[in-house]
């Protein structure tokens, strides 16, 4: 009787183990095509590089039969467009947005999955230390930070300086006193008084958060806070004596050293119709690309804080809705190796996030023109952080339109003040 059992249970994990072993060379059969979303429509050099290193990472796991396909979302609204995808199950595997928006547990909007634990020690282990606790929300992982360019930069033109007898290595501005008088020296009038080239140009329109996250690297500055250290409150803090003078300040600047007629300013730097602008690293790889001509300098943005836009906002992350779902982990903790580091962002000319990458020896991030200014960057303290709550998003939104109302003339206190009760009630939601 003993050997019937014995040989009984023999057979069934013969066949257990067939039908598992069949089960997952089933899986590796069928051809699988995953989809990636992301809304950096600027650089669509930079989204394919994710699908082109996802896929890499699932051939290097066995997965021959996996595909990862990009697609971009364009930026305007795009956060609708998602959560129609993400409704009507046509959204994607992966894709790329602030943690704080999209994370299943807290998020605004809870799609994305928290990563496992072996994806989470992966890029735990991996990431640079100034992005730890990037892709973070309420203690849980739900991603890796996208690039390593999520701080603002300063790009100035060097002919400009020369053109005005200053050096550009030893002239740059280092204080916004600096700036406020290097952009002044650069700007260009005509006999009528009309800007013909601006020493500065803000960026102002395109979208609330976008605007927002180029200006509040000035804000900070000034010692201003968008909201109480709580995280709870913007009445006394955006409306603040400071937040007043930081929002005075950017106005001024504008009025005295832009002309908005010459539009973005990115399109503007690399026209040759302004001298001096803020950007993440990407900026510069695409400013070599697209105008040659511009010889410019990209140096730490000026003042005593790294620029951030409130958070390191850009992460990379899987949908809780993915019918991939394991796949898509098993992706995500190969990708922390180093070799997709670069994989990831050498074909747009990005900064890599990695500890391993991130190094003036490196061979790919210390040739590029943004490696010096990161690394300087880097070393100075962080400004403070609001990307913690759900509320955030929309926050800075409202931020920036707030921004651009006062570059085209609104009065300062009157606009920080309904920016508070907008902000307030924004922060009341779901709390």
């Amino acid at each position: 009787m003993k050997r019937i059992l014995a040989l009984v249970l023999l057979v069934t994990l013969i066949l257990t183990s067939a039908f598992s072993q069949g089960n997952k060379e089933s899986a590796k059969d069928e051809q699988i095509e995953l989809v990636y979303w992301s809304h950096y429509g600027q650089s669509p050099a930079f989204v394919q590089a994710f699908a082109d290193a996802a896929t890499a990472a699932a051939r290097n796991l066995g997965y021959n039969n996996v595909t990862v396909r990009a697609e971009i979302i364009e930026y305007d609204n795009y956060e609708a467009k998602y959560l129609t995808g993400f409704a009507s199950d046509n959204g994607p595997d992966f894709f790329l947005g602030r943690v704080g928006d999209w994370a299943l547990e807290g998020g605004t909007n809870p799609i994305a999955a928290p990563l496992n634990a072996k994806a989470a020690k992966a890029w735990d282990d991996a990431i640079a230390p100034m992005f730890k606790g990037s892709g973070y929300f309420n203690g849980k992982c739900y991603g890796f930070q996208a690039e390593g360019g999520g701080f603002q930069l300063m790009y100035v033109n060097v002919d400009h300086m020369i053109e005005a007898g200053l050096d550009p290595e030893k002239d740059m501005p280092e204080t916004m006193e600096d700036l406020w008088n290097l952009a002044h020296l650069l700007t260009k009038r005509d006999a009528s008084g009309k800007i013909t080239r601006s020493g500065f140009q803000p960026r102002y329109l395109g979208g609330g958060d976008g605007v927002n996250g180029k200006f509040i690297t000035y804000f900070h500055q000034f010692g201003a806070r968008y909201l109480s250290e709580d995280l709870t409150t913007a009445e006394g803090y955006i409306n603040s004596d400071k937040a007043i003078e930081a929002f005075t300040w950017f106005q001024n600047m504008a009025n005295e050293c832009s002309n908005l007629e010459f539009g973005s300013p990115e399109t503007a730097f690399q026209s040759g119709l302004c001298s001096i602008i803020n950007r993440e690293a990407w900026f510069a790889q695409d400013t070599i690309d697209n105008a040659p001509n511009i010889n410019f300098k990209c140096i730490p943005f000026v003042g005593n804080l790294i620029a951030t836009a409130g958070d390191f906002s850009w992460a990379n992350m899987i949908s809780a809705k993915s019918k991939h779902l394991d796949l898509c982990q098993e992706i995500f903790a190969e990708l922390s190796k180093t070799e997709y580091d670069i994989m990831l962002h050498e074909p747009a000319g990005y900064p890599p996030c990695c500890t391993d990458t991130m190094t003036l020896d490196n061979e790919y991030f210390g040739s590029m023109p943004f490696a010096e200014g990161m690394m300087l960057s880097a070393l100075k303290p962080s400004a403070p952080m609001y990307s913690s709550i759900p509320q955030w998003g929309a926050c800075a939104k409202a931020g920036g339109d707030a921004v651009a109302a006062v570059v085209a003339g609104a009065d300062v206190k009157s606009t920080l003040d309904t920016l508070a009760k907008t902000m307030d009630q924004i922060l009341r939601q779901d709390s």
